[in-house]
């Protein structure tokens, strides 16, 4: 059985540039994961929407892990930024990955092999954006306060936050699979978010009907959710761009 590469976000925004692309020959539901079968750029892929949090993700590449083989693992989607260089719309390209810490001990480190980060590496640069290579932490809830993240960046010495990757790339080292992650940063570490938990459906996507209701009750807020749809949609085409290029790499 051919081997392919699985592509995991966390809501549907962060997979659309890829899922317009590729040529889906069938899909499925799994638990609350929404799963495509194809191919793009030439290769064997499973695109994977796995909802927002460590659990929703790590479930639902534990399903594609019992069912299928595969060549490696690459985690996409948004991150905030941790180091002030970054600017929103660039990309973290992570070497190093950490998991939030409990209690008072340091952070779990997580080494992953390195094969595909070199390879990224020899992706040419782009002039709509900056790929940056370095540490993602991930995080159990989301850290919105300008503050909070300047802290993490200082604290950890990592240059992003999501709230994923941690526990793909532990799966994909358990399983010995090539891993790789890349973020766009959608909120630099001097911008303050709408902290979005509370708009959460059980599917681990975010409720429009929810956010639609907070901004009715909140019109302040509306700037800051054009621009960061904004981003986010640049965000999304500078991984997909990124990615094209990176699986041309790919033998």
């Amino acid at each position: 059985m051919e081997s392919s590469i699985c592509i995991l976000g966390a809501v549907k925004e962060e997979i659309a540039g890829i899922k317009g692309r590729m040529k889906i020959d069938h899909r499925s539901k799994l638990g609350t994961a929404d799963i495509f079968y194809g191919t793009w750029e030439r290769k064997s892929i499973i695109l994977v929407r796995t909802g927002i949090g460590k659990i929703r993700a790590g479930g639902a590449l534990a399903t594609v892990l019992e069912k299928y083989s595969l060549s490696m693992v690459i985690s996409i989607g948004y991150a905030g930024g941790t180091h002030p260089d970054i600017k929103a719309g660039d990309l973290l390209v992570a070497r190093r990955f950490l998991a939030f810490p409990k209690d008072d001990q340091p952070p779990e480190k997580i080494d992953v092999t390195s094969c595909l980060v070199k390879r990224a590496e020899k992706v040419p640069p782009s002039k709509k954006y900056s790929a940056y290579r370095g540490s993602l932490l991930t995080v159990d809830r989301v850290i919105n306060k300008p503050a909070d993240k300047k802290a993490i960046g200082e604290d950890y010495g990592v240059n992003g936050i999501d709230m994923e990757t941690s526990v793909l790339a532990q799966m994909a080292v358990v399983r010995k699979l090539p891993f790789l992650s890349v973020r766009a940063i959608t909120d630099t570490v001097s911008q303050e978010l709408v902290d979005v938990s509370s708009f959460m459906e059980k599917d681990g996507q975010v409720s429009i009907r929810k956010a639609g209701w907070y901004i009715l009750t909140h019109p302040g807020s509306i700037p800051t959710f054009i621009s960061l749809q904004e981003i986010a949609h640049r965000g999304t085409k500078n991984i997909t761009e990124f990615l094209i290029n990176f699986l041309k790499l790919v033998d």
